[in-house]
């Protein structure tokens, strides 16, 4: 199977935070959090980064990962992680 870039990569809300740098690194999270609670929209993001055989559907695939990490308030937004680093640049410097 096929290994493809996740970029930017994604952040999700766990303790500690978890972050996707690669489709691989995808499925290896989905099957486990699946495996315990079966989801049919995990299932088929699941299937779609399994078949990926090339940049354009593995980035598909991805964006379907994504939108499902959105609406279960999963994913960490890089603009509140810049957001938070700023922040705590200007306290730190007062």
């Amino acid at each position: 199977m096929p290994d493809f870039p996740i970029d930017p990569e994604l952040s999700i809300r766990a303790s500690p935070p978890i972050v996707l740098h690669c489709t691989t690194e995808a499925i290896e999270l989905i099957r486990k959090t699946t495996l315990s609670s079966p989801n049919r929209a995990w299932e088929d993001v699941l299937q779609n980064l399994e078949v990926a055989r090339d940049e354009w559907t593995a980035m598909e695939a991805v964006v379907h990962l994504e939108l499902l990490l959105e609406a279960g308030d999963l994913l960490i937004e890089k603009s509140t992680a810049y957001a938070s680093r700023s922040g705590y640049d200007h306290s730190r410097a007062a």
